[in-house]
């Protein structure tokens, strides 16, 4: 049961810390996306493709889905865990 709770803990804390990385990765693409916008309004259909490429780019840098998935996983896991303590 204390393994359980350590558990829980532990993914807990990663889940935090993974919801501020997340919050912050998010506003930075925001603040990315006001500029693109910007850009997409002028750009060709050929400079659009290679804007969304940019797009792309940018939000895998930030690992922005990365992150998701992984908040995802921890959340499975700590329902899984409740479940066990419950």
């Amino acid at each position: 049961m204390d393994d359980i709770k350590a558990m829980i803990e532990t993914l807990t804390e990663e889940k935090n810390r993974l919801d501020f990385e997340l919050d912050a990765a998010l506003h930075t693409f925001a603040e990315y996306e006001e500029g693109m916008n910007v850009r997409w309004q002028t750009a060709d259909p050929a400079a659009r493709q290679a804007l969304m490429d940019e797009r792309n780019q940018v939000e895998e840098q930030l690992g922005i889905v990365t992150i998701v998935m992984r908040l995802d996983e921890i959340r499975e896991q700590l329902d899984a865990l409740r479940q066990q303590v419950a």
